[in-house]
């Protein structure tokens, strides 16, 4: 699955740490910080089936790459 977003870089800081618990970056429009529990579940259930999850800056915004084996 391949999931893509228009919007503002990640920092690269912060491109390693993306799938850690508890870990988040402030919003852009609002500052506000999420529960960092999100990418981390994906991650997991990912890991859990054999697949894993990637996240980068493009060009032109964020892509998240989902694999999972096929069934």
């Amino acid at each position: 699955m391949r999931l893509f977003n228009q919007g503002p870089a990640i920092p690269d800081y912060a491109l390693a740490r993306l799938t850690e618990r508890f870990y988040s970056l402030p919003r852009p429009a609002s500052g506000r910080k999420s529960t960092g529990l999100g990418l981390n579940f994906v991650a997991e259930v990912a890991q859990l089936h054999g697949g894993r999850l990637q996240v980068g800056n493009r060009d032109d915004g964020v892509e998240a790459l989902l694999w999972l084996p096929r069934g």
